[in-house]
C-alpha cells in the first residue's frame, strides 16, 4: 500500500474525481444532485476539497486513489451561504432546486452536531478499482489516533447500511438517525476516543 500524506493543491483534480466515482451511488450524494449528478459532484468534490486542503486537513494515498477530508475541532460548519466566493459560484451552477436540497440536508446534520469539540470526516471516498484494499481505513489513521491522543469524538454522517458496518468496525458506534424528509435515510456517527470507550 501507497504511503499515506497531506493533500496539496495540485492533487485536485485527481481528488474530485475520485470522489465524485466513490459516491456515484451514494443515496445522499444522488439526492443532492439527481440527474445533473455528473456535471455538479465533481465541483461540489471541488469546493469541499478547496475548503479544507490549505489547513493541511485533507488525508490523501501517494497515488491519491483514497483520500479523507476533515474539519478539525472548533471549526464551524463549512458556510454553505452567500457570504462564501466558492459556495456563490457552486450556488449559481447547481441552480436553486439543487441548492435547497443542499440546505436541506444540511439542516439535518447541524441538527445532530454535537456542542462539545470533535473532528468531523466530511468526505472519505475510495476509488472504485481500489476499494477493499484498506486505503480509506490508511488515509482516516492518523486523525483517529490524533483525537484518541487529544481525547476527542470523531463524528461523520452517512446514507447507506454498508457504511455503516464499514464504520463500526472503526469504533463508530454511537448512532443518531437524521430526519431528512424527503432525503434518504441517513445517520450521524460518533466514535468516542478510545481513552473513553
Amino acid at each position: 500500500m501507497d504511503s499515506v500524506r497531506r493533500a496539496r493543491p495540485a492533487d485536485r483534480p485527481t481528488v474530485t474525481a475520485v470522489v465524485a466515482a466513490a459516491f456515484a451511488h451514494d443515496p445522499a450524494w444522488s439526492f443532492l444532485f439527481g440527474e445533473d449528478y455528473d456535471r455538479l459532484a465533481p465541483h461540489f468534490a471541488g469546493v469541499l476539497f478547496d475548503d479544507r486542503v490549505g489547513s493541511g486537513d485533507v488525508w490523501v494515498t501517494g497515488d491519491v486513489s483514497a483520500v479523507a477530508m476533515w474539519d478539525p475541532p472548533g471549526k464551524a460548519a463549512v458556510d454553505r451561504g452567500d457570504s462564501g466566493a466558492r459556495w456563490r459560484a457552486y450556488r449559481a451552477l447547481a441552480g436553486e432546486p439543487a441548492w435547497g436540497r443542499l440546505r436541506l440536508y444540511e439542516e439535518a446534520v447541524d441538527a445532530a452536531r454535537p456542542s462539545t469539540p470533535y473532528w468531523y470526516l466530511g468526505v472519505l471516498a475510495t476509488a472504485p478499482d481500489c476499494q477493499g484494499r484498506g486505503r480509506a481505513t490508511a488515509v482516516m489513521a492518523a486523525v483517529l489516533d490524533g483525537a484518541d491522543s487529544e481525547g476527542l469524538d470523531c463524528c461523520l454522517e452517512t446514507s447507506t447500511v454498508a457504511n455503516r458496518e464499514f464504520y463500526r468496525r472503526r469504533r463508530f458506534t454511537d448512532v443518531t438517525e437524521l430526519d431528512m424528509a424527503p432525503g434518504p435515510p441517513t445517520w450521524w456517527l460518533r466514535r468516542p476516543p478510545l481513552a473513553a470507550s
